[in-house]
């Protein structure tokens, strides 16, 4: 899976994220056909959220199927929410939020490209 983010968007899913960050402790990250799914469940599984983020929300959206498994599929602990912590600082200095999750690898990979030209990597 491959997807950027631009613009306005990046505080939409940076609220997204620190959303379910309120539900449990782990974001599940699932690329679909229909767009990214961002879940999290509780501890005691008796709440459970989720964002379907479109494909057209994003300024570039590829996903690939790799069989039938769940290799699709990622789990991360909430080091992924202090990427996005600070809303006020991100909607000023990055532009655009590019998500790569490498399924071989088994790696989900942040690059935040701020302005001036810095680009932050942040991998999980």
């Amino acid at each position: 899976m491959d997807c950027v983010v631009t613009g306005g968007n990046v505080k939409v899913l940076a609220k997204a994220i620190q959303s379910l960050s309120r539900i449990g402790d782990e974001l599940y990250v699932e690329p679909q056909e229909d767009g990214l799914a961002l879940r999290s469940v509780n501890s005691s599984r008796s709440a459970y959220a989720c964002f379907l983020f479109a494909p057209l929300f994003f300024s570039r959206y590829k996903w690939t199927v790799i069989g039938l498994t769940d290799v699709n599929r990622c789990k991360q602990n909430y080091s992924v929410q202090a990427v996005f912590r600070s809303l006020a600082s991100l909607e000023k200095t990055v532009e655009k939020c590019h998500i790569e999750l490498d399924e071989q690898k088994n790696r989900l990979t942040f690059t935040l490209h701020c302005k001036h030209g810095i680009r932050v990597p942040l991998p999980f």
